[in-house]
């Protein structure tokens, strides 16, 4: 029962709890000077989380060099802080700042609730923490519905607005079905092996034999369809579009980045417990799930004129990309699983900097129609060539991240002997070049309303669009030191 293991999970725990019942003593009378320092307290707390893990990670001070020497697990194995726990956290944090950061404006002009809507952001960053730490099936669960249901919450939380509203009741909706289809392959895995710890799983499946194995199998595959809700994998997407349309911005990026990369972090923590034979039937299941994914995320992408609603299947067509990085590990080859970690780390930037600028722009168009971004180049430059950077970035382009973690990604998929699957996918990416330099021309060829107006953007968010940049740029110049430490997170694997 080792607490220390949990310092960075309390540190968000007591951020979310100051903000939520002590906002009385911050007394200042100016509602938007308070709000911003209940998001700076937020952003604070977050970091102070994110420099523990890190700490933990590279063990450079007394202090942390004690810390981490605690063992790599807790209460009886539920809790498991590994490296590769610590950077699905460390992943997860620095998605969560910046999506906390492209915030501040936003909810200082269109929420009323601010201090609740902190604080479930935090109990959603919780939630994936300990999806990432989940040593066994109830864990995983618990830290699931935590993420869930706090992002049901956040997603319909402009009671005023009928979308969100109706966005927050179909992620619900979608979202108990998944639970149920979660629990339902948990029960039988458990049924099989008398077991809920992932590690005793493993050895268990090692002694299984027909018919035992065919079940479990069916079990496998109903808990897989209720973690693809998270990743939005086809078909189990159908409520993404109409809640990234219809949440506030900065939750739809926070859905889009952090959830997919706790839903991530969940179907690794599962796939693993799986010997070689079961896992080449899983195998067949996820490249389905992944061709189908890219396919119908890219093709559907191409008849929107929303650009919340475009990047809803955007993000579906980059989970099958993604799916693409789960084969290494089911094949046995850990090292090549390092793409699918480096992908997520670019995943970060390019959507957040994509994020920040559908955030400014929509605030002074009164839109996020992709017509009304028209000309919006010439009035913000800085901000435009940003986001085209990152569209650039996310059609898989150099000279930004997108293009190296394709690279990767695809490479990882040669490797394990589906070259067909790395040429759909790079397919699958010139298609998605199409509606992403739609935008982009739609922003530096069209013209300009001559009532459109752009004040400079908000030191928050300018620096969420500032590090999001540095970010793909850094990743594309510089990627073997991050891969590198993808790799290393998957020594204890």
């Amino acid at each position: 029962m080792d607490f220390k293991l949990l310092i960075p999970e309390i540190i968000i725990l007591i951020t979310a709890s100051f903000i939520l019942f002590g906002e009385w003593a911050i007394k200042i009378a100016d509602r938007e000077k308070k709000n911003s320092i209940i998001g700076l307290i937020t952003v604070n707390g977050l970091i102070a989380s994110l420099g523990v893990l890190i700490g933990f990670r590279v063990s450079g001070y007394s202090l942390i060099s004690y810390l981490s020497n605690s063992p790599q697990s807790s209460f009886f194995s539920a809790f498991i802080s590994d490296d590769l726990a610590l950077f699905f956290k460390i992943l997860i944090l620095v998605s969560s700042i910046l999506a906390l950061l492209i915030s501040f404006r936003y909810v200082t002009d269109k929420i009323k609730n601010v201090s609740e809507f902190y604080s479930l952001v935090c109990m959603a960053t919780l939630g994936a923490m300990f999806i990432s730490s989940s040593g066994e099936m109830i864990t995983l669960f618990l830290g699931i519905e935590l993420l869930s249901i706090s992002s049901y919450i956040l997603a319909g939380f402009n009671k005023d607005d009928k979308k969100s509203s109706e966005a927050s009741i179909k992620y619900f909706v979608v979202g108990a079905t998944s639970s149920v289809l979660l629990l339902y392959g948990f029960s039988i895995i458990f049924g099989l092996t008398g077991s809920l710890e992932f590690a005793t799983i493993a050895s268990a499946l090692d002694k299984q034999v027909e018919p035992m194995s065919f079940i479990l199998i069916i079990g496998a595959i109903f808990a897989l369809a209720g973690l693809s809700y998270k990743i939005v994998a086809v078909p189990f997407h159908m409520w993404a579009p109409d809640v990234y349309q219809g949440a506030p911005t900065p939750i739809t990026a926070f859905i889009a980045v952090t959830s997919k990369i706790a839903g991530f972090a969940a179907l690794t923590r599962f796939v693993v417990i799986f010997t070689q034979e079961s896992a080449s039937k899983i195998l067949i299941f996820v490249i389905v799930l992944s061709v189908l994914t890219m396919a119908v995320g890219n093709f559907v992408s191409l008849a929107q004129t929303n650009i919340k609603r475009l990047f809803a299947y955007s993000s579906i067509a980059h989970a099958g990309y993604l799916l693409i990085g789960l084969i290494p590990l089911l094949k046995d080859k850990t090292d090549d699983y390092g793409s699918l970690l480096f992908y997520l780390m670019a995943y970060i930037f390019m959507n957040i900097g994509a994020f920040a600028a559908i955030i400014y722009f929509s605030k002074y168009t009164g839109s996020t129609e992709i017509k009304d971004f028209s000309g919006v180049a010439k009035k913000a430059p800085f901000v435009a060539f940003v986001f085209a950077a990152c569209l650039i970035s996310l059609a898989g382009l150099p000279p930004f991240a997108g293009f190296t973690g394709k690279f990767y990604l695809f490479f990882a998929a040669v490797n394990s002997g589906y070259t067909w699957l790395a040429l759909f996918g790079a397919l699958n990416s010139v298609v998605s070049l199409y509606y992403y330099v739609r935008i982009i021309k739609v922003m530096y060829f069209g013209e300009p309303s001559e009532k459109l107006s752009f004040e400079i953007p908000n030191p928050a968010l300018a620096t969420a669009i500032f590090i999001s940049f540095v970010g793909i740029l850094v990743l594309f110049l510089a990627p073997h030191p991050f891969m590198e430490f993808a790799r290393t997170s998957l020594l204890g694997l």
